[in-house]
């Protein structure tokens, strides 16, 4: 049977690897067999893989919210735009847990022009020009195209912060985006020295591996969280799930306006994803 792919192409239905899916989330065994099961009698011909992945979601939520949430990661990232989150802001909070010091919506000089930059990212002796490339559907890759501004823009940048510098940095382009690289943007990448950082690259950490490895779920990710919750949180620039464990239920009402029985899921469920 064939499913269709987020890119378009369609590919043939592997129960291994969709079972695997839910193992690589931590999904107990049994529950993986029972949930893999139960998806792949609807599946029909053609099906999307996000139409299959939020079957999933909808039956894991049932079972165990936290590892819905686990499971639900890419699309919780995506749904940080139309949720009035900036992913570039979302992508300096996450630069920051991991010890960078970190400016964001920042004007720079270059020798010919000034560019408008997504994040800085700072360590002792390396100065990072971050690009923060989000994408809201699935199956839209980051191309060479995009690496090549990267590595252009810190160029002109570079020239010009080398001379007003007292002590010069190494300055770096880093590219992060929450979809994947095609394979001529990595080779770019690896000849430029550009930093990537997408989904499922690099192999060790890759955009999901520093979210997972510091538990920096984003809001998003809760099913228990609503329209309404995401764009109020969104106001008050609260990204992480593990955030919402220090309110207690009674805040929400006060600072959000979020409804008691909604606010008591949420810490729940923040709780046991990130507690």
């Amino acid at each position: 049977m064939k499913i269709t792919k987020a890119s378009g192409q369609q590919e043939t239905y592997s129960k291994e690897k969709f079972c695997n899916s839910l193992k690589h989330t931590g999904v107990p065994g049994a529950l993986v067999q029972r949930i893999c099961t139960t998806v792949e009698k609807e599946i029909t011909p053609g099906m999307t893989t996000e139409e299959i992945s939020q079957r999933t979601e909808k039956y894991l939520a049932k079972e165990n919210p936290a590892l819905a949430a686990k499971y639900s990661l890419k699309r919780g990232i995506m749904e940080l735009g139309p949720a009035g989150f900036l992913f570039e802001q979302y992508v300096a909070a996450i630069l920051k847990e991991y010890g960078y010091s970190v400016k964001t919506n920042q004007m720079m000089k270059g020798e010919c022009v000034s560019h408008e930059i997504d994040v800085l990212a700072f360590t002792k002796d390396t100065h990072y020009i971050v690009e923060a490339k989000y994408h809201n559907r699935r199956g839209i890759k980051s191309d060479v195209k995009t690496a090549m501004y990267s590595f252009a823009r810190l160029l002109d940048i570079e020239k010009h912060q080398k001379k007003k510098e007292r002590k010069p940095a190494k300055h770096l382009a880093w590219l992060i985006t929450n979809t994947k690289f095609t394979t001529s943007a990595i080779t770019y990448g690896k000849c430029k020295d550009i930093k990537l950082t997408g989904w499922k690259h690099p192999k060790k950490e890759s955009l999901e591996n520093l979210i997972e490895a510091k538990s920096l779920y984003p809001v998003t990710v809760l099913p228990a969280i609503n329209r309404f919750a995401k764009e109020q949180l969104a106001k008050q620039n609260i990204y992480f799930a593990k955030d919402l464990i220090h309110f207690k239920v009674q805040d929400f009402k006060k600072l959000f306006g979020i409804h008691q029985n909604i606010a008591e899921k949420i810490t729940q469920q923040a709780k046991a994803l990130c507690g």
